[in-house]
Protein backbone atom coordinates (compact mmCIF):
# COMPACT_ATOMS: atom_id res chain seq x y z
CA UNK A 1 0.00 0.00 0.00
CA UNK A 2 2.97 2.34 1.09
CA UNK A 3 5.01 1.75 -1.91
CA UNK A 4 1.72 2.39 -4.30
CA UNK A 5 1.36 5.74 -2.63
CA UNK A 6 5.14 6.45 -2.76
CA UNK A 7 4.81 5.92 -6.73
CA UNK A 8 1.57 7.83 -6.60
CA UNK A 9 3.37 11.16 -4.90
CA UNK A 10 6.84 10.67 -7.14
CA UNK A 11 4.79 10.43 -10.31
CA UNK A 12 3.21 14.12 -9.51
CA UNK A 13 6.35 15.36 -8.32
CA UNK A 14 8.73 14.08 -10.78
CA UNK A 15 7.02 16.48 -13.71
CA UNK A 16 6.85 19.48 -11.50
CA UNK A 17 10.52 19.03 -10.08
CA UNK A 18 11.58 19.12 -13.64
CA UNK A 19 9.54 22.02 -15.18
CA UNK A 20 10.95 23.97 -12.27
CA UNK A 21 14.32 23.47 -14.23
CA UNK A 22 13.00 25.05 -17.50
CA UNK A 23 13.84 27.71 -18.87
CA UNK A 24 11.12 30.36 -19.65
CA UNK A 25 9.77 29.90 -22.89
CA UNK A 26 10.55 32.51 -25.48
CA UNK A 27 7.77 34.70 -26.61
CA UNK A 28 6.43 35.68 -30.09
CA UNK A 29 9.14 38.47 -30.13
CA UNK A 30 6.93 40.17 -33.07
CA UNK A 31 5.94 43.47 -32.75
CA UNK A 32 7.16 46.72 -30.88
CA UNK A 33 9.80 46.88 -28.43
CA UNK A 34 11.27 49.57 -26.13
CA UNK A 35 14.96 48.43 -24.76
CA UNK A 36 17.35 50.11 -21.90
CA UNK A 37 20.31 49.09 -21.09
CA UNK A 38 22.57 50.20 -18.72
CA UNK A 39 26.38 50.07 -18.14
CA UNK A 40 29.16 51.89 -16.48
CA UNK A 41 29.96 53.30 -19.69
CA UNK A 42 26.92 53.50 -22.00
CA UNK A 43 23.35 53.72 -21.70
CA UNK A 44 20.83 52.71 -24.65
CA UNK A 45 17.32 53.39 -24.97
CA UNK A 46 15.71 51.83 -28.17
CA UNK A 47 12.60 51.12 -29.81
CA UNK A 48 12.82 47.97 -32.12
CA UNK A 49 10.61 46.70 -34.57
CA UNK A 50 11.42 43.16 -34.43
CA UNK A 51 9.96 41.13 -37.92
CA UNK A 52 9.05 37.39 -37.50
CA UNK A 53 11.95 36.83 -40.08
CA UNK A 54 14.79 37.92 -37.85
CA UNK A 55 14.69 41.26 -39.25
CA UNK A 56 14.08 44.41 -36.60
CA UNK A 57 13.88 48.06 -37.42
CA UNK A 58 15.56 50.20 -35.03
CA UNK A 59 15.63 54.05 -33.32
CA UNK A 60 17.20 55.31 -30.21
CA UNK A 61 19.67 57.07 -28.03
CA UNK A 62 23.21 55.91 -26.69
CA UNK A 63 24.84 58.03 -24.27
CA UNK A 64 28.20 57.48 -23.19
CA UNK A 65 28.09 58.37 -19.64
CA UNK A 66 30.72 60.87 -18.44
CA UNK A 67 31.44 61.95 -22.34
CA UNK A 68 29.92 64.73 -24.06
CA UNK A 69 28.75 61.86 -26.54
CA UNK A 70 25.65 61.48 -27.74
CA UNK A 71 24.30 59.50 -30.71
CA UNK A 72 20.42 59.31 -32.49
CA UNK A 73 20.63 55.83 -34.19
CA UNK A 74 18.46 54.68 -36.61
CA UNK A 75 19.04 51.55 -38.63
CA UNK A 76 18.01 48.28 -39.79
CA UNK A 77 19.41 45.09 -37.89
CA UNK A 78 18.73 41.85 -37.14
CA UNK A 79 17.91 39.58 -33.99
CA UNK A 80 18.59 35.63 -32.94
CA UNK A 81 18.02 33.24 -30.15
CA UNK A 82 21.08 30.97 -28.39
CA UNK A 83 19.37 28.05 -26.61
CA UNK A 84 19.90 27.63 -22.46
CA UNK A 85 23.35 25.90 -21.93
CA UNK A 86 24.62 24.12 -18.48
CA UNK A 87 25.79 27.84 -17.03
CA UNK A 88 22.53 29.64 -17.45
CA UNK A 89 19.45 27.43 -18.15
CA UNK A 90 17.84 30.36 -19.97
CA UNK A 91 17.13 31.38 -23.48
CA UNK A 92 19.11 34.47 -24.87
CA UNK A 93 17.57 36.89 -26.90
CA UNK A 94 20.35 39.10 -29.09
CA UNK A 95 19.12 42.50 -30.87
CA UNK A 96 21.81 43.85 -33.44
CA UNK A 97 21.05 47.12 -34.70
CA UNK A 98 23.39 48.59 -37.80
CA UNK A 99 22.77 52.52 -37.64
CA UNK A 100 24.73 54.67 -40.14
CA UNK A 101 26.18 56.94 -37.68
CA UNK A 102 27.68 54.16 -34.79
CA UNK A 103 29.37 51.04 -34.91
CA UNK A 104 27.33 48.09 -34.95
CA UNK A 105 25.99 46.85 -31.42
CA UNK A 106 23.96 44.25 -29.81
CA UNK A 107 21.99 44.25 -26.50
CA UNK A 108 20.94 40.98 -24.81
CA UNK A 109 17.76 40.31 -23.09
CA UNK A 110 16.66 36.71 -21.96
CA UNK A 111 12.29 35.79 -21.24
CA UNK A 112 11.00 36.25 -18.04
CA UNK A 113 7.86 34.03 -18.40
CA UNK A 114 5.58 37.48 -19.09
CA UNK A 115 4.88 37.33 -22.93
CA UNK A 116 5.39 41.58 -22.66
CA UNK A 117 8.97 41.87 -20.41
CA UNK A 118 12.20 40.89 -21.51
CA UNK A 119 15.39 41.22 -18.66
CA UNK A 120 18.84 40.34 -18.23
CA UNK A 121 21.72 41.04 -15.56
CA UNK A 122 25.05 40.03 -16.71
CA UNK A 123 27.81 40.87 -14.59
CA UNK A 124 31.64 40.01 -15.63
CA UNK A 125 33.24 38.03 -13.87
CA UNK A 126 36.40 39.40 -14.45
CA UNK A 127 36.10 43.35 -14.36
CA UNK A 128 32.97 42.57 -12.12
CA UNK A 129 31.02 45.39 -14.34
CA UNK A 130 27.51 45.02 -14.60
CA UNK A 131 24.96 45.64 -17.65
CA UNK A 132 21.47 45.74 -17.08
CA UNK A 133 18.88 45.51 -19.74
CA UNK A 134 14.84 45.33 -19.74
CA UNK A 135 12.41 45.45 -22.54
CA UNK A 136 8.84 45.64 -22.47
CA UNK A 137 6.54 44.89 -25.36
CA UNK A 138 5.11 48.65 -26.08
CA UNK A 139 3.32 47.54 -29.61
Amino acid sequence: MFRYLFLAVLAVLLPLAAAAQQAAPVPNLAGMWRCVSNSQTVSIDLQLQVYPNQQLQGRGTIVYVNTSRIYNVQGAGTWSIAPPDAQVPQWLIRFQLAPQNHAIFSIFARPTGDPYSLYNLFQDPQSGSVVETSCARIG
